[in-house]
């Protein structure tokens, strides 16, 4: 589902999505989409929860570079916990505008969240870019490999495979 969608499909998948975040990154996921939302954007959350399967061929086929990550996050009783989404532009869904993607890393710095725009940018244009989306600036340079993505920060992967949440 890579294409626009109708409103009505869009917000509910979003709501879909939604429900499968950890409370505390759901909380703060909803500022990030009603702040795209204020600016005109129409955000769609993409996929949040991923069963282990899904991870492992997005792995395979080079759409991430971990086995397990936030979006595979379980509750004990292994009902999805997520504490990560990618957010899509839903007009633009293959080829997110480039004001959609920092307002989007932007909102999410503002609330505590981390997002893929820097991933695998030399540490000191990625200081910069950071720097740009802090003050809220323009940006022509170059973006991480996933600027959708949003997740948790200050939390590793590894604790959060052991259970440990915000």
């Amino acid at each position: 589902m890579a294409a626009s969608v109708t409103e009505a499909r869009r917000l509910i998948r979003n709501a879909t999505r939604l429900g499968e975040c950890h409370p505390w990154f759901r909380d703060r996921l909803e500022r990030v989409m009603s702040g795209l939302e204020s600016r005109g954007y129409r955000p769609r959350i993409q996929d949040a929860w991923r069963s282990p399967e899904r991870q492992k061929e997005l792995l395979d086929e080079g759409f991430t570079k971990v086995r397990w990550g936030f979006h595979n996050a379980t509750k004990a009783n292994g009902a999805p916990d997520s504490l990560a989404a990618d957010v899509l532009d839903d007009d633009f869904p293959l080829n997110p505008r480039r004001a959609f993607l920092l307002a989007l890393a932007q909102f999410a710095d503002e609330v505590d969240l981390d997002t893929g725009i820097a991933w695998g940018l030399p540490p000191a244009i990625a200081q910069m870019l950071n720097e740009a989306i802090a003050d809220g600036a323009s940006w022509k340079g170059k973006l991480g490999w996933d600027p959708c993505h949003v997740e948790v920060a200050d939390l590793t992967i590894a604790d959060a495979r052991r259970g440990k949440r915000p």
